[in-house]
């Protein structure tokens, strides 16, 4: 499986901003991501907000925490460092994933950590690859 293909079902599980993140395994399998949270559409609204919008100007360190009463899922999201790479504004958040009682009782909390960018259009983009520039 491709790093590309784990963003993607990243993009799908959280359908923004909140999961998949580490160097990309061929042997992954579905079984691999058995246990991890499925996040509800309104999971991914707070938690793009908080990454997007709350934790906009904080400083390194800020964390933030969520709940979700609909899903019964919970969080925290910390900004652990901000970069420029390419041009664009990134922040390196941690994103900590605890399940609520209606995910299967396998479901355990998970940690991820991923780049976000902001792309010149205002638009924002997970990318692994990102590296702050070079002065």
């Amino acid at each position: 499986m491709t790093t590309g293909r784990l963003q993607s079902l990243f993009l799908g599980a959280i359908a923004l901003t909140v999961l998949f993140a580490g160097p990309a395994s061929a042997q992954l399998s579905a079984q691999h991501f058995r246990g991890q949270p499925k996040l509800t559409k309104s999971d991914l609204a707070i938690v793009r907000h908080l990454v997007r919008v709350e934790l906009a100007g904080k400083p390194q360190g800020t964390q933030l925490s969520w709940d979700n009463p609909e899903s019964t899922n919970s969080g925290t999201v910390r900004l652990l460092d901000r970069f420029v790479s390419r041009g664009r504004n990134c922040s390196r958040v941690e994103y900590v994933i605890k399940p609520g009682p209606k995910q299967p009782s396998a479901t355990t909390t998970n940690t991820y950590v991923l780049n976000n960018c902001q792309l010149q259009s205002g638009a924002w983009q997970i990318d692994s690859q990102a590296r702050p520039d070079r002065s």
